[in-house]
């Protein structure tokens, strides 16, 4: 018999009704050798074919966008504001991403030498794996950035769906296979499969007919899969964005104080810290510290809860949170009593308290965030030894740029905030989201923006003669 699985929802404590099929080692292979052979048919690297595809994907997603929100609402318990934000945000990144795609398939560099002429162009990597992230359904999920990015620049593509989110996963694959089929496209652009255990997403990683892997998700999870990806007989490369701490620090006498600490709140609380832009880790002056400290509390006093997305995922943050209360760190907390609902928390000491606990070198997934006191601006420079590479870091304050170790952070993080918050990841080619490791496994390249399709191309170039 067929194995099947199910989605929770947080928000209501309950278990969804569907019960949704496991995919099988058999329908993986069939997939693989579509994609594989629509691969080498070079069909898909037509632009204007492309375009087609995602003019009618769009007008699918916009027909079908309320049957879409009670699913996706349902299972991650996320509500309609930020439905309708992420929605918007799919339909934005298959608009900008299908023009950027058709750029890269019609540009060339060319260079006029005495005896030959060299142009220079890029072509499709081969097919793509994605894994859906469980915070992002629609876009970090199946139809998200890393999806619709592989296929504007002409790679076919599989998709493992993200359990914690399986109907919405399967809704938009039967969107895209409706599109192939209106349209007469060319099955193998496209592949969908769901999994709750390892198996697949293991088979998927070291298939050598897969030319790429983009994922979304813990530090363990995308070292395993990096892994994976290094050992093959043909090793590919696997980009894995994997989280952070991401730093805040606030300068001494910063103005607006107050107002800057009430955003970083809302940046940490906002649906309950499921974000890899959250800010885990907000140091400032001990000098400062009364006003700072009773301002911090006023405003998490004020803060909203949101349900988290699964239940497996609050015992993992509650278990974060004890682990570190283990090592001997006082960890304050504010709930409201929901079940499932994150529970607030904070941790206040010194930064030398900091340096020497491990735990709270890694990111707490959830409204967790870590305050250090330091004495002086010197006392910072050990925190990157300890963090390593980060996705952002924010500075709260006049002039960063002239604080000592200004050059040291831009060094181990991938995007450096001046006086705003982390999270509100804006898709634009101007954005650089990764980072050195371990945020993401290859810092040259973003996930968000249109320069994160640069990840699904290789460089070719053609050398003529016109002399015979």
């Amino acid at each position: 018999m067929r194995r099947t699985l199910q989605t929770f929802n947080c928000a209501e404590n309950q278990w969804n009704t569907p019960q949704y099929s496991v995919s099988t080692p058999l329908e993986l292979e069939n997939l693989l050798a579509n994609a594989e052979a629509l691969h080498l048919s070079g069909v898909w690297q037509n632009p204007n074919l492309r375009e087609f595809f995602f003019h009618q994907l769009i007008e699918e997603l916009q027909t079908n966008k309320s049957k879409l929100q009670v699913i996706t609402c349902k299972e991650s318990s996320l509500n309609a504001v930020r439905f309708n934000a992420e929605f918007e945000r799919m339909i934005q990144q298959i608009r900008l991403y299908s023009v950027e795609g058709k750029h890269w398939s019609e540009f060339e560099d060319c260079a006029d030498l005495p005896d030959r002429k060299l142009i220079k162009k890029y072509l499709p990597i081969g097919p793509v794996v994605v894994f859906g992230a469980s915070n992002f359904p629609l876009a970090y999920g199946t139809l998200g950035g890393d999806t619709i990015g592989a296929l504007a620049v002409g790679c076919p593509v599989l998709v493992k769906g993200h359990p914690l989110h399986a109907g919405t996963s399967y809704f938009l694959a039967e969107l895209v296979a409706q599109c192939v089929e209106k349209l007469c496209l060319p099955y193998g652009l496209f592949g969908h499969v769901m999994d709750d255990q390892y198996q697949l997403a293991q088979l998927l990683v070291r298939d050598n007919r897969v030319k790429a892997g983009a994922f979304t998700g813990s530090e363990q999870g995308g070292k395993t899969l990096h892994t994976l990806a290094q050992q093959r007989d043909e090793p590919m490369p696997f980009f894995a964005e994997m989280g952070s701490i991401n730093p805040v620090i606030v300068l001494p006498k910063a103005k607006c104080i107050d107002t800057h600490i009430s955003r970083l709140v809302g940046a940490m609380t906002q649906d309950a810290g499921q974000f890899c832009t959250k800010p885990g880790l907000i140091c400032y002056p001990e000098s400062e510290a009364s006003p700072f400290l009773s301002a911090f509390i006023k405003a998490i006093r004020q803060a909203t809860f949101f349900p988290m997305l699964h239940p497996s995922i609050v015992e993992k943050y509650l278990n974060r949170l004890q682990e570190i209360e283990d090592a001997g760190i006082e960890v304050t907390k504010y709930s409201n009593g929901k079940a499932w609902h994150g529970v607030v928390a904070f941790a206040d000491m010194t930064i030398h308290e900091f340096l020497r606990i491990k735990p709270l070198h890694h990111e707490v997934f959830g409204p967790f965030t870590c305050l250090v006191r330091y004495k002086d601006q010197e006392d910072l420079l050990g925190i990157w030894p300890k963090i390593h590479g980060q996705l952002t870091t924010t500075f709260i304050g006049q002039d960063p740029e002239a604080s000592t170790f200004y050059t040291v952070a831009s060094l181990n993080c991938g995007r450096i905030i001046h006086n705003q918050v982390p999270t509100g990841v804006m898709v634009t080619r101007a954005m650089q989201h990764g980072g050195p490791f371990p945020a993401s496994s290859d810092a040259r390249f973003s996930s968000v923006g249109e320069a994160s399709l640069m990840r699904f191309l290789r460089p070719i170039t053609v050398q003529k003669c016109d002399k015979h």
